[in-house]
């Protein structure tokens, strides 16, 4: 074997080695970007459940109560600390949405946030909410929201009986 055949040889062996470590390289970011699209969907998860935290005191679960039937069926206090709660979860659906746009969040988990979120603004309260407080959002979310809810009909969040 001469030496420029050795020479050869090693630029084949070279460049065999380049495309091993680029599929190892590409494997590795794949895994990566699914252990991070992971911590955002658990992440998302805890934010939400921290955010409906107040519906286990009997004293905000009754302004929720009332609330989800209208701004009306609310006095005093009670009012601004419905919209607030509603303010929230609507920042927090917004979020998702940006993630999920970005490709941050699994699309399809971002549908089932989505189903639960239009179920709840199908109530009326939370609508008067979306209705006073949009200009707090962006356009381009709260036209895909409002688009949305025009097409899905909520689903009833409780059953008659529970009212």
């Amino acid at each position: 074997m001469t030496l420029q055949d050795l020479g050869a040889l090693g630029e084949l062996i070279g460049g065999v080695a380049i495309i091993v470590s680029l599929i190892y390289v590409a494997s590795q970011i794949r895994q990566s970007t699914k252990a991070a699209r992971a911590a955002t969907s658990q992440a998302f998860t805890d934010q939400y459940m921290r955010a409906i935290s107040p519906l286990q005191d009997p004293g905000f679960s009754e302004i929720y109560w009332r609330g989800l039937g209208g701004l009306h069926n609310l006095q005093g206090g009670e009012k601004p600390a419905f919209v607030s709660w509603i303010a929230v979860l609507l920042r927090l659906f917004e979020s998702f949405y940006y993630q999920e746009k970005e490709g941050a969040l699994d699309s399809r988990l971002f549908d089932g946030w989505s189903n639960a979120f239009v179920d709840l603004f199908g109530n009326e309260g939370p609508r008067e909410v979306l209705e006073i407080r949009k200009h707090w959002f962006d356009v381009q979310f709260i036209e895909y929201f409002q688009d949305r809810l025009a097409k899905v009909a909520p689903k009833e969040l409780y059953s008659k009986a529970d009212t």
